[in-house]
């Protein structure tokens, strides 16, 4: 392949990973889960394959020290930036994913460094997704299962055995929850218009 090949190609996938940070701002992904993470890892690979395909060109040498500069200061406050990066790249902050069907699936883990497990539901939208609601897992928990001085519930060990959708409408989504083998019908509000305070 041509290196002018080369420097297109990785342009356009800059161009698709940049668009997918800047949809991720105003609660859109691409549809799936998985779409992001493999657009992030084919830009990081690319990105490798350019800086040791044309390390002797000295705009190269400058765009790998600003990449290593940028994730070097997102690890000084208190690392904060640079596990949010971890999260974005990785897997690591979802623990559970259940497709409730063709338009509506939740996830269950932590969205970024600082919070607590939270519930997400996404809405899919063409060939891109919109995060419609997001509730504290505990919340949901405890609506299902009252809290009692007999039973300890750790809400990071607790999966979610089965979710269907019950309804779905502009102002909320009703969804049945399993959880240790009770089920409980709870409606989340629809955040589809990001001005909405609550």
């Amino acid at each position: 392949m041509k290196n002018q090949n080369i420097v297109v190609a990785y342009l356009i996938m800059t161009s698709i990973f940049l668009f997918d940070v800047v949809l991720s701002f105003f609660d859109y992904s691409f549809s799936g889960y998985y779409i992001d993470k493999i657009i992030n890892w084919l830009w990081l690979a690319m990105t490798l394959f350019i800086i040791i395909r044309f390390w002797k060109k000295k705009g190269i040498r400058i765009y790998f020290w600003l990449l290593i500069s940028g994730t070097v200061l997102s690890i000084l406050p208190m690392m904060i930036p640079f596990f949010s990066m971890v999260l974005y790249f990785s897997t690591v902050g979802c623990t559970q994913q259940i497709a409730l069907d063709d338009t509506y699936r939740i996830e269950r883990g932590r969205p970024g460094v600082m919070s607590n497990p939270m519930i997400t539901i996404y809405k899919k939208e063409g060939i891109f997704e919109k995060k419609i609601s997001r509730d504290p897992y505990l919340d949901t928990i405890e609506k299902i299962i009252p809290p009692s001085q007999e039973i300890y519930v750790d809400e990071k060990q607790l999966p979610i055995q089965e979710a269907k959708l019950i309804n779905a409408n502009n102002d909320s989504i009703g969804i049945e929850y399993q959880i240790m083998n009770k089920k409980k019908v709870i409606y989340h509000k629809n955040r589809l218009n990001w001005f909405d305070d609550n």
